[in-house]
């Protein structure tokens, strides 16, 4: 009897103070509702919140006395005035002169500032600079003496990642790849300009002391058609699929076949080069190397940039 009188004693202790403390706990979440509430703080959502922790006898926040506080986003956002993605584009008056009449490449001449390639994520851009000495050799000496040679901005490689989730998604990676096709080509056969070189890029991103105007020419590139990922079909604007149907050449069937319901019309459609199909991921690789003319290159000065006045010049 001594035993069980003993056992009674301590959980009515126990369930008398644990009463105690599960009631403080319920006042001081209602307080702090009540004094966060006031100040506009808890609402919608965090209001729900409170209640379903106030029911189930928990504090706010879900651990008595701790402190709530909001993360600081590391997010960079653009200006309104600045445009701090990486493209390499054409100027204007080049791109609509050689471009602008071609349907694969009507994405690349919608970028007003930049016509030409826009990395859809951020890159990884690996850059060099070098300053070339040539080690003279002295007999008996434990030291060369190096002669200055000169300076140079090396290669660039550009590697970014090309998600395609959607029709327009589609459009911007087939403009990006036939744009990168068209500037490693020559001006050949028939047109204004024939035997010119490929025509010289600008590099622009993250900034007017990171790339601004950088004039580049592309000297490779590659990219990767994965057996690894699932393949979309895009709609290239040149033309529709009821223009297909209509046209002489098709021998599916009537206009009035369903095109939804007809495999057979689904391949001659599919045969017309309508749909492209394209990797919902895949990356391309672009070197680059800066280049300048020799009327650039003499207005120079070491003072001046250094202070950054010709940053806006395309020097790096």
């Amino acid at each position: 009897m001594f035993v069980v009188t003993i056992i009674i004693y301590v959980v009515n202790f126990f369930n008398k103070y644990f009463n105690m403390i599960t009631n403080f706990l319920n006042k001081g979440t209602n307080f702090a509702k009540k004094v966060i509430g006031k100040t506009g703080a808890v609402t919608g959502l965090a209001g729900a919140v409170g209640s379903r922790l106030s029911a189930a006898g928990l504090p706010l926040g879900g651990i008595f006395s701790r402190k709530e506080s909001a993360l600081p986003s590391q997010v960079a956002t653009p200006s309104a005035t600045q445009d701090w993605g990486v493209t390499i584009s054409l100027p204007r008056g080049t791109f609509d002169e050689l471009m602008a009449d071609s349907n694969i490449l009507a994405p690349a001449g919608k970028e007003k500032q930049y016509p030409g390639l826009r990395f859809p994520t951020t890159p990884a851009i690996f850059m060099s600079h070098s300053a070339s000495y040539d080690a003279r050799a002295v007999l008996h000496n434990n030291y060369p003496y190096y002669a200055y040679q000169n300076s140079q901005v090396d290669a660039m490689t550009i590697n970014g990642s090309f998600p395609v989730m959607n029709q327009e998604d589609g459009l911007r990676y087939l403009s990006n790849l036939h744009f990168l096709r068209t500037v490693t080509k020559m001006y050949y056969g028939k047109g204004n300009n024939v035997g010119n070189p490929p025509p010289i890029c600008k590099l622009n991103g993250y900034g007017d002391y990171i790339f601004k105007d950088v004039p580049v020419i592309i000297t490779n590139f590659t990219t990767d058609l994965r057996q690894d990922v699932d393949y979309i079909a895009v709609n290239v604007p040149t033309q529709t699929a009821d223009e297909v149907l209509e046209s002489p050449t098709f021998k599916g069937g009537p206009p009035s076949v369903n095109y939804a319901q007809s495999p057979a019309v689904q391949r001659q459609v599919e045969k017309s080069g309508v749909f492209n199909y394209v990797p919902t991921d895949s990356q391309i690789t672009i070197q680059v190397v800066p280049v300048y003319s020799r009327n650039k290159v003499s207005k120079f000065d070491l003072k001046s940039f250094a202070q950054g006045n010709l940053a806006k010049d395309g020097f790096i």
